[in-house]
């Protein structure tokens, strides 16, 4: 008997690995290299699934832990930093790639060196850039990029850089095969890093069909414990209502982009398990600074000072959101409350209007994606809600339906006049400020404004530099002064995200970055 039970236990074991997990997603990635983006549905299928960094956040507060580096020093004047690489990782392979060498140093250098080298064959990759590495201005960062062993390297700085642990532990720094990047640079077809990923992460990925489905598999010499699920099933399901509806019927069984109008389904159901988020999450709308009649501050304070946000939360985010006016919440770690919120102001902003020589009105257009996502869970609301506020000054404003990938790629071109897009899961400000607030950013990040003020740009090198919390908040506070000041985009809300997944799946814990580790989930 007792054998009989082993062997039915057994038994039972396989069937549950075997059970696929489907994850409901709220758009197509643009890629499977994460360095090449700042687009969270990048990230989600491909950072943590295909990839490892250096180190890794863990769940719960702020707290980093090692991965592919076992140990790592900073020196007193935080210049030098030295890692200790872990020995006995294999490289993932597909039809195209076998590895012939386990991960060292090489694949580090290559990781680092093809962001901060334009001429680095790695750089052929991304004819987009590196967008963290380009905000962040890594080019003029890394003094040197050092291989002292083959499982140890050492990195020189310029300057000081307080951001750089937690970059270590982002998706912009994946570690990538430098072996296999050879390959495909030799082959001439450099930029398949990205359709056809090689990582030494949890998972690798099968098959990708956009707007539908990307479907991964365990990685069977995966350095940590064999993952207890064999196979994801990332689903792409743009529309929040049909997500929901997929979640409720085990369709999927995890989702972190539920509308909150939804979630009371889901609140007392005994199936389910709501998990909130520790990712800071803010809703934008960006002002193109560079097209008319963005192009005058006054227009865009106008515009700003219009927006009822209260009436946002209420019908948009079902009041589970906060009203905002900053990037970052002052609730938040490093939030600092700037400008208070207010009620619209109509009569100052037709002024505002008036005296910049639009006493008569405007007419424009605002780019919409479809769907919602973590930061905005449905933007046709918020846009039209927005049109119908500016309307009361005059201005009309025409929407312009975008599938996410196209707007994403169109406005960082500069070509979007107006668009509601937001941030999430970037703990350190510089994060999020580099990246939509820099002059760098202009030409390859996600200033989606293309805005470029030079005092706001030294207000943020003051913040990287700086070795303390309080000094860095001064800068940041300046920061958004400037941005309250200038208005190239408007806070509408901070979103207070769940996780909702099926209470049969154990282990999903949030990170400050992530709303589950994927290779410590399991069945019960």
């Amino acid at each position: 008997m007792p054998r009989l039970l082993l062997l039915l236990s057994l038994a039972f074991s396989i069937i549950v690995s075997a059970k696929p997990l489907v994850i409901c997603a709220d758009a197509d990635p643009d890629g499977f290299d994460p360095a090449q983006s700042a687009n969270a549905a990048t990230h989600i299928a491909s950072a943590a699934k295909i990839y490892n960094n250096l180190i890794e956040y863990e769940p719960g507060p702020f707290k980093f832990s090692p991965s592919l580096a076992q140990q790592w020093t900073i020196s007193p004047d935080g210049l030098v930093y030295t890692f200790q690489l872990r020995h006995g990782v294999k490289w993932q392979s597909n039809e195209h790639f076998k590895p012939s060498r386990d991960f060292n140093a090489d694949d580090v250098l290559w990781t680092i060196q093809r962001q901060i080298q334009p001429d680095h064959p790695g750089a052929k990759a991304a004819p987009g850039g590196f967008p963290y590495a380009n905000s962040g201005d890594w080019k003029n960062l890394f003094k040197t990029v050092e291989k002292l062993d083959d499982y140890t390297v050492r990195l020189t700085l310029s300057k000081p850089y307080s951001p750089l642990l937690e970059r270590f532990a982002h998706p912009a720094f994946a570690i990538v095969s430098a072996e296999y990047a050879q390959q495909l640079d030799r082959a001439g077809t450099p930029n398949l890093i990205s359709s056809q990923p090689i990582g030494t992460g949890p998972y690798l990925l099968k098959k990708y069909d956009k707007g539908a489905q990307a479907r991964y598999d365990v990685n069977p010499h995966y350095w940590r414990n064999k993952p207890a699920i064999d196979k994801l099933i990332l689903a792409i399901v743009s529309d929040p209502a049909v997500r929901a509806q997929k979640l409720l019927a085990g369709e999927c069984q995890v989702a972190d982009t539920i509308k909150p109008q939804d979630l009371p389904k889901f609140d007392h159901n005994p199936k389910f398990v709501a998990t909130p988020l520790r990712m800071q999450s803010s809703a934008q709308l960006f002002f193109n600074v560079g097209k008319k009649p963005f192009d005058d501050k006054r227009v865009r304070q106008a515009l700003s000072m219009a927006i009822d946000r209260q009436a946002i939360v209420k019908s948009v985010f079902d009041g589970r959101a906060e009203v905002a006016t900053a990037p970052y919440s002052s609730r938040s770690l490093w939030g600092v409350e700037v400008v208070k919120p207010t009620k619209p102001d109509l009569g100052k902003a037709k002024k505002l209007l008036a005296d910049a020589g639009y006493a008569n009105g405007i007419e424009t257009e605002m780019w919409v994606r479809p769907g919602g996502s973590a930061t905005n869970p449905n933007f046709r609301l918020t846009a039209e809600m927005i049109q119908a506020d500016w309307a009361k000054i005059g201005v009309k404003v025409n929407l312009v339906n975008v599938e996410w990938t196209a707007l994403v790629k169109k406005a960082r071109a500069g070509e979007a006049p107006s668009m509601l897009s937001g941030w999430s899961g970037t703990l350190d400000p510089d994060g999020i400020y580099s990246n939509i607030a820099s002059c760098d950013a202009v030409a390859n990040g996600y200033n989606f404004a293309q805005w470029c003020n030079t005092q706001a740009d030294t207000a943020l090198d003051t913040a990287r530099v700086a070795t303390t919390q309080a000094a860095r908040t001064k800068s940041y506070i300046e920061v958004q002064k400037l941005l309250a000041e200038e208005a190239p985009f408007t806070t509408l809300a901070y979103a207070l995200p769940v996780v909702v997944h099926d209470r049969n799946l154990l282990g999903v814990e949030p990170t400050p970055n992530e709303s589950f580790k994927v290779e410590r989930l399991r069945w019960k």
